[in-house]
């Protein structure tokens, strides 16, 4: 007899949901504090954040999204629309979940006390063959964002076009490799074109989605993790560009680990750190950034 569905072993909880986090607001994750503590009983830390009306519906009067600030007293952290601001992320893959699922899994999502869902958009699987797009069906990228602005999510985009998240070639679609010449992730000239005209066809349907334009997107990742790789260095600048010229307006971020931040970064764009476990020295590269 096999083991019943929920126990199988093909099902990874890393496949399902796995958190993503900007480690820059780590400090603010603290509990307690001294003054909190009485004898004999403690007391619960007043929430710092106000998020009732910090949420996709509530929020209607919209002209500064996300942005980072810093008065050099207390913590930075982040703000939208001027209010203070926590992130806590978890990532749910729209083209992993069925379609009719995703309502179900994001409403959990924010049962579980998150406010903002990430997810990666697979260039692979929107452009199965050179110049045939399909955004349908369980690839219907807007609609999973709207289902997450209904339930009362942000949304932070990972659009690649390398998105890594364990699918092969990292997402960049198979018919690349027809061209033995061609240099994946750089500015070859074979890559950069394909990778314009996929943004021309993405881009245009995430504009609708920003945070200024009423949408729930809040901010956009430029690629993910270069600073691993890193064979260009006219390539992360090249991705920056495209995205500003096709009209991404909110905060855009960049995704590393913690060793390879300095060749992942982007001037002038909010870097980030990935760990597999919180450490003493894990930010000491990323604040030679910021």
């Amino acid at each position: 007899m096999g083991s019943p569905p929920f126990l199988s072993q093909c099902l990874s909880w890393k496949r399902i949901v796995g958190v993503f986090f900007l480690p820059f607001i780590l400090p603010g994750f603290a509990p307690w504090h001294k003054e909190d503590l009485v004898p004999g009983r403690l007391h619960r830390l007043q929430s710092r954040f106000n998020w009732s009306h910090l949420t996709p519906l509530e929020l209607k009067d919209r002209s500064v999204g996300l942005q980072t600030e810093s008065t050099g007293q207390g913590r930075p952290h982040f703000t939208l629309e001027g209010h203070k601001f926590l992130i806590f992320g978890g990532s749910i893959h729209y083209f992993r979940v069925p379609r009719e699922y995703w309502r179900d899994r994001l409403l959990k999502l924010k049962a579980c006390g998150f406010n903002t869902v990430t997810t990666y958009v697979p260039w692979n699987l929107h452009e199965p063959e050179r110049g045939r797009f399909d955004f349908s069906g369980n690839l219907d990228l807007e609609a999973f964002v709207l289902t997450a602005a209904e339930i009362g999510l942000w949304v932070i985009l990972r659009p690649g076009p390398y998105i890594c998240s364990e699918v092969d070639l990292g997402g960049l679609p198979s018919w690349l490799l027809q061209d033995p010449q061609l240099q994946l992730r750089t500015t070859c000239k074979g890559f950069a074109e394909a990778v314009d005209k996929y943004f021309d066809h993405l881009i245009p349907r995430v504009i609708p989605l920003q945070y200024r334009q009423g949408g729930p997107v809040i901010a956009v990742q430029v690629e993910n993790e270069y600073g691993s790789f890193s064979k260009d260095k006219n390539y992360m600048p090249y991705l920056h560009k495209t995205l500003l010229q096709r009209g991404i307006v909110e905060l855009l971020l960049t995704s590393d680990s913690e060793t390879a931040v300095l060749k992942g970064h982007i001037k002038g764009v909010f870097a980030t750190v990935n760990l597999e476990r919180l450490h003493k020295g894990a930010f000491n590269q990323l604040y030679k950034v910021q």
